[in-house]
């Protein structure tokens, strides 16, 4: 039976509500990394004091990737809320499954310093303050898409109204290099960050 032919959809916008199990997994990161979709968070609020965080999203790419990627957040039983989507296809979202992935974030082990790397994969943890001129800059799909490291949002407070400054609270996972390089790039946007010295972990990968 031929696929069934999902036309462009790009870009969509859409709200995702994420339970309270998944808000230390990087799943806005994974559907830069699997799926290819360029990400813009246009508001956010996480806590881990919070039932459900959500997201205000922009989805741009291949239809088909957005469509996967969509249908990845819904069988883990992320709620999609307001997405700009056709009928058709969120109709379809209900039709079919991926199994469970598996947890890619690996648990920190302790410190130790950055001598003779070798393939450790390091976790820092940061908070950024996303200025509100730069809420139409997909930060953290730069971050994935550029360096190759893994984001996860462990907190992020992105005002709807987008006249105030937001921040996130975030664990990046990758080695030194990149790690280094993605700091780099937050710098040369001169957007205040706090890096967490405690955070420095690696873990042999």
């Amino acid at each position: 039976m031929p696929r069934k032919k999902i036309h462009p959809l790009t870009p969509i916008y859409s709200r995702i509500r994420i339970p309270l199990h998944y808000q230390r997994q990087p799943l806005i990161s994974r559907l830069v990394s699997r799926y290819g979709v360029t990400v813009n968070i246009n508001a956010a609020m996480l806590s881990a004091t919070d039932s459900h965080g959500w997201f205000d999203l922009q989805l741009q790419g291949k239809s088909q990737h957005i469509y996967d990627g969509l249908l990845y957040l819904h069988n883990l039983g992320v709620d999609l809320m307001h997405t700009g989507i056709t009928q058709g296809m969120q109709h379809n979202l209900g039709s079919r499954s991926f199994p469970r992935p598996r947890t890619e974030i690996p648990t920190p082990a302790p410190s130790y310093t950055y001598q003779n790397y070798g393939s450790q994969s390091y976790r820092m943890g940061l908070q950024i303050c996303i200025l509100k001129d730069y809420y139409q800059t997909p930060i953290i799909f730069d971050l994935v898409s550029r360096y190759g490291i893994t984001v996860n949002i462990i907190g992020a407070s992105l005002p709807a109204n987008q006249q105030e400054d937001g921040w996130f609270d975030l664990d990046l996972w990758g080695k030194p290099q990149q790690l280094f390089s993605s700091c780099d790039y937050l710098q040369k946007l001169n957007l205040p960050l706090w890096l967490d010295a405690s955070s420095l972990h690696g873990q042999i990968i």
